[in-house]
């Protein structure tokens, strides 16, 4: 059961995360293509996860709180997951320069599943 549950919890820090990067995922990979098709099916699912982003964001915070809860992640990637999720936070809904936080959320977002790979790991 103990096992099981720390699984659950780990799939959805991962689920939710790898959700909240693949709208900067696909944002990147739609500029960096040719494919007409590519692109046009590229626009069509990216309001969806525009839409849902902070959901996202939000639930992957959820998940985490009941992972440390549980003393299934250290204390060090707890802090910079907690660090990336509320510097995102607030380049989501504290308006600035709208190219800036852009670039910093997708940097943002890539630390965010990198570290969120890292949590089996270590």
């Amino acid at each position: 059961m103990n096992t099981n549950f720390k699984s659950y919890l780990f799939l959805g820090i991962f689920l939710f995360s790898l959700l909240y990067c693949l709208l900067y995922i696909l944002r990147d990979f739609y500029f960096l293509t040719q494919n007409f098709q590519m692109k046009k099916y590229i626009n069509k699912i990216l309001p969806f996860f525009t839409k849902y982003n902070g959901i996202f964001l939000i639930a992957t915070f959820i998940f985490l709180i009941f992972n440390l809860y549980n003393v299934y992640i250290t204390r060090l990637l707890f802090s910079i997951i907690i660090t990336v999720i509320i510097l995102s936070l607030i380049f989501i809904y504290i308006p600035i320069k709208k190219l800036t936080s852009t670039k910093y959320l997708r940097f943002l977002s890539y630390i965010l599943f990198i570290v969120v790979l890292l949590i089996p790991i270590l």
